[in-house]
């Protein structure tokens, strides 16, 4: 059967299209024609100041956009030798990974930025990107981190921000890449990047990797994917240009569920035994256990992970004022997993089948026209998607040999037999998404301009669950129509200066929240969250940003509050959440990048976070300060071109301490603060061949990189790649 909202969306969007084509050349008469900016990447390889975003959302330059966005260049993804988004990531202060409990959301998804969960803000391409896989940096131009009221642009759980992801596009100019890497712990990595320029308006790429590798400092842990991404592009240059891209990864891991916490004692005085992760007054860790201890069971626990995803997307330029792009994209993301959990003195296995698939097209409409004086750059668009996620999840200590060594556990032991089937409960989330939005920059001198912007999101949820046991199934749907909005005052006392103010509101729909990730969890206790309302939040933030140094180099700082209201908060007294919490997160953000001299470029940030419960039904919360927050956060990376043909780059990434969690038995768990050093040196032998030397973690610090219920994943200790680069 037709479905009714595809219907109504595919005839609006082909309405608005209509209307543009007839309308176009009025509107183009009525003041000379400027010609619109292209849809394009804003940073060369080489450079780490990034003048534009590549979304058409944003309709002018970094400089004059009033928010925080910082993007991730080629040249930082590739020094840094970051191969997923989540090392992307690391680059941006006030951003922590979670762990996730039972085997959930592994890769690249499970994060908050500036306070709040994020783990449904990533996007590629400005399309949602659902589905627990790892985002490998492969077929990545840049990653833009958009912070600050983001609502009208991104839509549903956009609170603090969205990450955006920007694909490698097909270029008229024919260019070869392959690198070739080898390192510590078995580390290999094969790229390639082969671009096709077949005609003066048709090209072809393909990018391909492999990736092999196993942990610094974690036992049996081990990663290995395979990727491709073919695309072709029709039409470069011209009025009309079409896109077909492809992605496909599969990967076969051994995962890591870390360590336990394990038995807490409070204590008041230093204990030199707990390896840093908590620090004196908190309760801590007893006793420490080596940080490379594996507690599952090596050739039983897996993970299997193969994603697939295709992109249509076709823009259109009506005249010189008037552009417009739709993109249709289908993404299908299937994973199977055992994962051996620590629970002392057993081990527990955790089984997750699950499955997503996203169906999104997005309509963007860029219009720039004059009502008198006043110049206007209107952004306008149609968004439909349906998410459906199938998830089947169980835990079970069958054929699961106890811990025989709580300080030195046998990851070789064998199973007591075979690995018991998936008995979860099936469920089924299907989210239908219709968003309707609008953004006018209005231009009313050289130094002032107002952005005023509002959404429209009517979000349906359809939930089932079978309980096998009784073969009884349970269903359960909510519609939620909520409409945000944004606005900012820009003023540009120089042309290379600006300050501005900006509000805006967002909201968070309860599916959001479940543990499994674009969906709820099959446990009832999750399902039954579907009936709670979205919770609600306003986002108020003031910045500056200046380019300096014949504007090679970029300066930026902001100051915001976010206040979440509507908040999902534990009530431990009847049902598991109710919907009555509010909190409220301050902040600065400052950050650097670009070149202080031919030479000498720079990439930094810092992040200063107060956050506070204003009110929570969970007492131990009420009043405190945020979980899994660290007030202050930077990082720096820095590289220098000596004379004689060599590039060294230094690397540092701090972040401070914070609380991990507050319960009645165990107090206030507190993870301590890390600073993390990288090093980089390359040398360029000739126009064809370059080599890059990365040596990661340098002072082979013990820091917990991600964070779990009952247990926490330790970062990776020090480890060296070197990479050989042909270009042709």
């Amino acid at each position: 059967m037709r479905d009714p909202m595809n219907a109504r969306g595919t005839t609006l969007a082909a309405a608005i299209f209509t209307v543009l084509q007839t309308a176009g050349p009025a509107m183009a008469a009525d003041k000379e024609p400027q010609q619109l900016p292209k849809i394009s990447v804003g940073a060369s390889e080489n450079s780490m100041k990034t003048d534009v975003a590549s979304s058409p959302k944003y309709s002018q330059p970094l400089l004059d956009t009033p928010q925080t966005i910082t993007v991730i260049p080629p040249a930082v993804i590739r020094d840094r030798a970051a191969s997923s988004l989540r090392d992307i990531l690391r680059n941006s202060p006030g951003i922590t990974f979670q762990a996730g409990e039972g085997g959930a959301l592994p890769g690249d998804q499970n994060f908050s930025m500036r306070g709040t969960n994020a783990r449904n803000s990533l996007f590629i391409d400005g399309v949602r990107d659902v589905g627990s896989y790892t985002r490998d940096s492969f077929n990545l131009q840049q990653v833009e981190v958009i912070k600050g009221p983001t609502g009208t642009m991104a839509g549903r759980s956009a609170t603090s921000g969205a990450i955006n992801q920007v694909s490698k596009t097909p270029l008229l100019e024919d260019s070869q890449e392959y690198s070739l890497g080898y390192g510590s712990d078995d580390y290999k990595r094969v790229t390639s990047d082969i671009n096709l320029g077949l005609s003066d308006s048709m090209a072809f790429r393909m990018n391909a990797m492999y990736h092999d590798a196993e942990v610094s400092n974690r036992d049996v842990v081990e990663n290995e994917r395979f990727g491709v991404a073919p695309s072709f592009a029709l039409g470069l240059g011209t009025g009309t240009r079409f896109t077909a891209s492809a992605l496909y990864v599969d990967e076969d891991n051994v995962p890591d569920y870390g360590l336990p916490w394990g038995s807490v004692t409070q204590t008041t005085a230093a204990d030199p035994s707990h390896n840093g992760i908590f620090p004196t007054g908190a309760y801590q860790a007893s006793p420490a256990v080596d940080q490379s201890n594996f507690y599952g069971l090596k050739n039983y626990d897996y993970e299997d992970i193969e994603t697939k995803s295709g992109t249509l997307q076709i823009e259109h330029d009506f005249n010189e004022t008037i552009t417009a792009r739709n993109v249709l994209r289908y993404l299908d993301s299937e994973r199977s997993s055992a994962i051996t959990s620590p629970r002392p003195p057993n081990r527990q296995l955790q089984r997750r089948d699950m499955e997503t698939e996203n169906i999104t097209n997005l309509t963007d409409v860029n219009i720039k026209f004059a009502t008198g004086a006043i110049e206007h750059a209107l952004v306008t668009g149609l968004e439909l998607t349906r998410e459906t996620t199938n998830s089947r999840n169980s835990s079970n200590t069958l054929n699961q040999p106890t811990i025989d060594d709580f300080f030195a556990p046998d990851p070789n032991l064998a199973p007591l037999g075979p690995m018991p089937a998936n008995t979860g409960n099936p469920s089924e989330t299907e989210i239908k998404n219709i968003a309707l939005y609008v953004v006018d920059t209005l231009e009313l001198s050289e130094q002032w301009a107002i952005t005023a912007g509002v959404r429209r999101d009517d979000v349906d949820v359809d939930y089932q669950l079978l309980t096998l046991t009784t073969g009884v199934t349970e269903k359960l749907s909510r519609s939620d129509g909520e409409v945000t909005y944004q606005g900012a005052v820009t003023f540009k006392p120089v042309a290379d200066g600006t300050f501005y103010v900006a509000y805006g509101t967002g909201f968070d729909p309860t599916v959001d929240a479940g543990t499994g990730g674009s969906g709820l969890s099959s446990s009832p206790t999750q399902a039954n969250n579907v009936n709670l309302p979205p919770e609600e939040s306003t986002n108020l933030e003031a910045g500056t940003k200046w380019e300096l140094l014949d504007r090679r180099l970029a300066l930026n700082g902001a100051v915001f509050r976010t206040e979440k209201t509507n908040l999902r908060t534990r009530n431990f007294n009847s049902d598991p959440f109710i919907l009555n919490g509010e909190q409220i997160i301050e902040g600065v953000e400052l950050s650097a990048t670009g070149m202080l001299s031919s030479a000498w470029s720079v990439f930094a940030g810092a992040s200063w976070l107060d956050t506070d419960y204003k009110f929570s039904a969970n007492p131990l919360d009420q009043g405190q300060e945020l979980p899994l927050v660290p007030e202050f956060s930077a990082n720096a990376w820095t590289t220098y071109e000596l004379p004689i043909g060599l590039t060294v780059g230094l690397g540092v990434q701090y972040t401070d301490d914070l609380v991990r969690s507050r319960t009645t038995e165990r107090g206030e768990l507190v993870v301590d603060s890390s600073v993390l050093f990288d090093a980089m040196v390359s040398y360029q032998l000739n126009d064809t061949v370059s080599l890059r030397l990365n040596v990661l973690n340098l002072a082979d610090e013990d820091y917990v990189d991600r964070f779990g219920g009952g247990h926490y994943v330790p970062g990776a200790g020090r480890s060296a790649q070197l990479t050989a680069y042909l270009t042709f």
